[in-house]
């Protein structure tokens, strides 16, 4: 017996339970749960919490089907679980959803609320689901728009560029729009050079809570791999900053320090 309970001890060891809980980035207290079979999520106006399974149709097509009260939902998946190619809101029996899911054709009427297909096949994964490892860190990152929000500073401000990169523009009419919410920072304005910047928060870079209720938060540009940016903004004093810099690599391999710096004017 004792024999028994040490390789059963040390299997457990060898081969840990890996959770397959994944969370919707979009509002992270959304999940799916392949590990309990349960799912709470919610999609436009429509929420669901109830349990899942997963169907592997007549043509190999993998689906997570959700159960709800009166409405339930189809998911094809992706190459992962948490990667989904098309979706489908249906009204209806449950058992015919099912049916739907294993030979991918009903003999009868489900009402379809909402999918993709209805808009010519175009699909864009609206849930961009995330494992524990990056739901822990969007969490901590998250908090950072929580500070930000008790600093009164969530919000959108008209500005005006007053400089760029050393380049007075104060007599030009630059102006813009700056969102500051509770994932990041988005600044859209006529400027060629700064049409459009998009950043999110990092908790990493901004461990000083201080400078937060100051006005200075620190974040990822998006969509760039090695870029940083730093914006200071001041309501007072009705003025910012936006720094950024971002690492390039030329042909050659040789990397460099690319830094820009805008000033500008908030209006309201």
């Amino acid at each position: 017996m004792k024999n028994l309970f040490l390789i059963i001890f040390f299997v457990s060891i060898v081969n840990p339970v890996v959770s397959q809980k994944y969370y919707d980035s979009n509002d992270l207290k959304y999940y799916i749960d392949f590990s309990n079979r349960k799912a709470n999520l919610k999609f436009e106006d429509y929420k669901i919490n109830g349990p899942i399974e997963e169907i592997i149709s007549y043509y190999g097509n993998r689906y997570t089907v959700i159960k709800g009260d009166s409405i339930h939902w189809l998911l094809q998946q992706s190459d992962k679980r948490n990667k989904h190619l098309s979706y489908i809101l249906f009204k209806g029996d449950y058992d015919e959803v099912q049916k739907l899911a294993k030979w991918e054709y009903s003999n009868k009427k489900l009402e379809v609320l909402t999918s993709d297909r209805i808009f010519s096949g175009y699909f864009k994964d609206y849930f961009n689901f995330v494992d524990e490892g990056e739901y822990l860190k969007l969490s901590s990152d998250r908090l950072i728009g929580d500070y930000i929000k008790d600093a009164g500073l969530i919000g959108e401000y008209k500005i005006k560029i007053y400089r760029d990169n050393g380049v007075n523009y104060f007599d030009l009419n630059i102006e813009g729009v700056l969102k500051l919410t509770r994932k990041g920072v988005i600044i859209e304005t006529n400027l060629p050079t700064l049409t459009r910047f998009e950043g999110t928060y990092d908790a990493s870079l901004n461990t000083n809570i201080e400078f937060l209720k100051k006005g200075i938060v620190a974040g990822r540009i998006s969509l760039k791999d090695r870029a940083l940016f730093s914006l200071n903004i001041d309501l007072e004093k009705k003025m910012g900053t936006l720094t950024s810099l971002e690492v390039e690599v030329n042909e050659e391999g040789v990397e460099s320090n690319k830094r820009m710096t805008t000033t500008f004017l908030v209006k309201d």
